[in-house]
């Protein structure tokens, strides 16, 4: 059995809203920006500072995508 756009996208928006999920994602954005802001980073370190960032807005859009599935599901049920 399938989940339910509705299920899913409450076990996301919990997890959007869970403080240590919040901390984690913005300890390791910090940690890029520490890379991109060293004069020192070498240019491996700044593309993989780069790739980490990127992966962090999918990990982002991932959720979004629930979020809006939801609400188109809901403006159809309505």
């Amino acid at each position: 059995m399938t989940e339910s756009i509705k299920d899913k996208a409450l076990r996301y928006r919990n997890l959007a809203k869970d403080e240590t999920f919040q901390e984690v994602m913005e300890v390791v954005a910090d940690r890029q920006i520490d890379v991109f802001l060293d004069a020192s980073s070498s240019t491996e370190a700044i593309d993989e500072a780069r790739s980490i960032v990127l992966a962090l807005k999918q990990v982002e859009a991932v959720m979004q995508s629930v979020f809006d599935a939801e609400a188109v599901f809901d403006k159809h049920n309505s």
